[in-house]
């Protein structure tokens, strides 16, 4: 299981405590009106439910939010961990790598005798536009009123994380290995126009035949990405498993 399901699968357990929270205080305010001869005694307690319960419906949404957001990467990663399973047993993969003294995660490494490829999943919809590493995201909103996403600079990402690979190699295995990095969208409603990219941009359709004939910088035999797998092994966030 990928560390962004995990994450999604936790904050769907939170979201239903806090959601048992809200109830609780509503229940609790109801129950101290009737309880409570006193007004003052009620008007407190009444006071003391209303803000428990606006902190726990807080919490709902602010939970909400984050298990969405989680749960969404998470289907994304999934779909490409499935399409990298169907490759031939000359590739090695290894899945949501967190590299040592660094923070984020690479989301699919592609070890192959034509080289290494990293992959950033991108689960994102609406229209996404890219002019080298300048990107937008155009959505339209539930009234029909577009405004922009925030998708950042998937590039730049991806080139960051491969620089980062790229030094992991040189200090622990002492190869400079060039990494070729990949960005791929994964959601059918996520329309593309791409202009002047700065690393490989493609949908889950065209994952497999690119990594597979893809001329790289690197021809590495199988003892070499056995090595590789082995170093990077350690660092996986990824279990199998619910």
């Amino acid at each position: 299981m990928f560390e962004s399901r995990r994450i999604a699968n936790v904050g769907k357990k939170r979201l239903r405590v806090a959601a048992l929270l809200l109830v609780f205080f509503a229940l609790m305010s109801v129950a101290a009106g009737l309880v409570l001869e006193s007004s003052r005694g009620r008007a407190f307690f009444n006071y003391l439910a209303l803000f428990l319960f606006l902190l726990s419906a807080g919490l709902v949404a602010a939970t909400y939010i984050r298990k969405s957001t989680w749960a969404i990467g998470a289907e994304g990663e999934e779909i490409v961990e499935r399409i990298l399973g169907q490759l031939n047993r000359s590739y090695r993969v290894v899945h949501d790598v967190v590299l040592p003294r660094t923070r984020g995660n690479i989301d699919h490494v592609v070890l192959g005798p034509n080289g290494v490829f990293i992959i950033e999943t991108k689960n994102h919809n609406g229209a996404i536009i890219c002019d080298g590493d300048i990107w937008e995201q155009r959505k339209i909103g539930r009234r029909g009123t577009p405004y922009l996403g925030r998708i950042g600079c998937p590039s730049r990402q991806v080139k960051g994380r491969a620089a980062l690979l790229n030094n992991f190699f040189k200090e622990r295995l002492n190869m400079n290995l060039y990494v070729n990095a990949i960005v791929v969208f994964t959601n059918p409603e996520a329309s593309l126009s791409i202009s002047n990219p700065t690393v490989t941009v493609l949908r889950p359709d065209q994952l497999a035949g690119f990594l597979m004939y893809c001329d790289s910088k690197n021809l590495l035999r199988n003892e070499t990405i056995s090595k590789i797998e082995q170093a990077l092994a350690p660092y996986s966030q990824f279990h199998m498993g619910s």
